[in-house]
């Protein structure tokens, strides 16, 4: 895991920052990868990396890493799962003259873009966010993997694009002005999304999409950006509970041996709920077989919880070592900010605070990747009742909204309806009652019921829209608060083997009927729980979705007085709306929340 940065001039000309200028925006994202950096340039490109050694942590790893002809060149920041599926490939294929020279899966991403060009993303079974650069074509292309799990942004200048894994690096360059980008602020404070398809907070900083390709030609300056991952359709006749229940095991049981590959001490996450609590007893029992000694575990929260309970009573029956890493409102106080201040950028959740600080914790103990268990809800239909409004939804024939407008509404944290009062007048005007925000929601949920297919159930479309929406945010989410302690955080279920069999499986078998005690309603996640059956405590295997909880609306006080010294706050917030919130953000966590987080943003760009 690592960061990558890099800018690539017009042919002809030369990038506009100077190396030792470049090594400084380099180290805004140098805890991405704190066991190396490297920065090259030729004529009109210069790419970097900072590394974070998990696979051949020798120097035969180091990047910015090029075939031996040297017309080829890459940065890259992610783990291939089936690095050695590919090498057999190109060995067999004779693309790579003379053999492999390291272990690291950066040398296969490079030989098999060199070798196959585009084509081997959608060969390619992975998170990454990478930069490859074709020196004698004069053409670079960024990509990022199909779900989202690693971050990658650009900016286009007159004569120049530049890149990296966090907007942070890119703002640095003393020729970009740093501006806010006014859709987007509003649309976090409905949403608490930074990234909405390409658009990001700051003005003219966008970001790749997942499963995207852009390809920037330096030499007749052109740039376009495709789909490189073809979507899976729905497949509602064919299958048995049995037949689903078999595949989803497998599939989960492969991609998490997989996600364990690592030279460096590996540990996961434990909450005490389904989908982690999977994880850990696959991971315990693959690290004995393998004679490793036991997995160690982490559980963090506001404590007393349930979650506490649950995890160390499950970590006991595995034979894990336990950890606990228990979040108050003074930890929360002084690392919200703090975050923000580091990742340039709100918050989405305020779990991240939590996860942010196991990050800390198990990174002093020596590890270095983390399993977590982000996608199963997405992708299984684990969130019972936002899936049973939409089916209320659907089935009512007198609600006017579209199915994207439903979407946003349902979720809102500050209704659209209510921000002619939160928002100053003119500013409100300028965005046209959020025209664009409502329609990225219906033409997202648009695709979502094409990608579905036309004999699929109703809820599958409203599944993929969870999927491509709440995931990306959750995916965000672990990567910045763990890499802000240099941690690889692993998601063996949102992993594109596992969704593609979870998107070819009817919405009946995934999400489920019901339960004995209620049949008229489901917990979700039907398949996964049946799948797995005997690996868990009925405790778990019934448990409802608890969702990380944290009494963040008792801890918002603590910032309250950001909505006042912040300018950019009293810029854009209603006078007397604002000095409500302050005084009572308690009362209003739910619009006291996003406007504290971007008060404390704009108080880090603009006063």
């Amino acid at each position: 895991m690592c960061g990558i940065f890099g800018i690539l001039a017009l042919r002809g000309s030369v990038p506009s920052v100077s190396l030792e200028r470049a090594a400084l925006m380099l180290e805004e994202i140098s805890r991405r990868g704190p066991d190396g950096s490297g920065i090259w340039l030729e004529e009109n490109a210069l790419l970097a990396h900072t590394r974070l050694a998990v696979l051949d942590p020798s120097p035969r790893g180091a990047q910015p890493m090029a075939t031996p002809d040297g017309r080829y060149r890459i940065v890259y920041n992610g783990e291939l799962y089936n690095d050695e599926e590919l090498r057999a490939d190109l060995l067999a294929g004779g693309h790579v003259p003379g053999g492999f020279r390291s272990a690291c899966d950066t040398e296969t991403v490079l030989f098999a873009l060199s070798a196959w060009g585009k084509d081997a993303l959608q060969r390619m079974r992975g998170m990454f966010a990478l930069a490859f650069w074709d020196r004698l074509e004069g053409r670079l292309l960024l990509a990022r993997d199909p779900l989202g799990i690693k971050p990658l942004y650009y900016h286009i200048g007159d004569r120049e694009l530049t890149f990296a894994s966090e907007p942070k690096a890119i703002l640095a360059h003393p020729g970009i002005e740093v501006r806010p980008n006014f859709a987007m602020v509003s649309a976090y404070l409905t949403t608490i999304r930074t990234v909405l398809g390409r658009n990001t907070l700051f003005e003219n900083v966008l970001a790749v999409c997942p499963g995207e390709v852009v390809e920037f030609d330096a030499v007749r300056s052109r740039i376009r950006a495709d789909v490189f991952q073809p979507a899976v359709a729905n497949e509602p006749d064919g299958w048995t509970e049995e037949g689903a229940r078999e595949a989803v095991r497998a599939a989960v049981e492969d991609s998490l041996e997989r996600h364990l590959r690592s030279d460096v001490p590996v540990c996961a996450l434990l909450s005490g709920g389904l989908d982690s609590s999977i994880l850990c007893a696959l991971a315990a029992a693959h690290e004995q077989r393998a004679d490793r000694g036991p997995i160690h575990t982490w559980c963090a929260g506001a404590s007393p919880s349930p979650d506490f309970e649950h995890a160390a009573r499950f970590a006991e029956e595995l034979g894990a070592v336990h950890h606990e890493v228990p979040c108050d409102g003074e930890d929360f106080a002084r690392d919200w900010p703090n975050i923000v201040s580091f990742l340039g950028v709100p918050l989405s959740t305020p779990n991240e605070v939590a996860i942010q600080q196991v990050s800390r914790d198990l990174a002093t103990k020596g590890f270095v990747v983390a399993i977590s268990g982000e996608g199963a809800d997405e992708l299984f239909g684990g969130y019972g009742p936002a899936i049973e409004s939409a089916l209320r939804f659907e089935a009512d024939p007198g609600d006017p909204r579209s199915p994207g407008r439903y979407h946003l509404e349902a979720a809102s944290w500050t209704p659209i309806s209510f921000k002619h009062h939160l928002l100053q007048e003119d500013l409100w005007r300028s965005l046209e009652d959020d025209g664009a925000l409502v329609a990225f929601y219906e033409e997202e949920f648009d695709l979502c019921r094409r990608e579905a297919g036309a004999g699929a159930h109703v809820g599958e479309a409203h599944l993929r829209f969870q999927r491509k929406n709440n995931l990306s945010v959750l995916l965000q989410r672990l990567d910045s608060a763990t890499m802000l302690s240099s941690v690889e955080g692993r998601t063996p279920f949102a992993d594109i083997g596992v969704a593609e069999l979870a998107e070819r499986l009817p919405f009946r078998i995934k999400f489920g009927a019901g339960t004995p005690e209620d049949p008229g309603a489901s917990l979700g996640k039907e398949v996964l729980r049946s799948a797995f059956a005997d690996e868990l405590p009925q405790g778990i295997l019934r448990r409802p979705k608890a969702s990380f909880p944290l009494p963040f609306q008792e801890w918002l006080s603590a910032q309250a007085h950001h909505l006042e010294t912040s300018g950019f706050s009293r810029a854009i917030f209603a006078e007397g709306l604002r000095r409500e919130i302050r005084d009572q953000p308690t009362e209003y966590p739910q619009l006291a929340w996003p406007m504290l987080n971007l008060a404390l943003w704009g108080e880090n760009w603009w006063g």
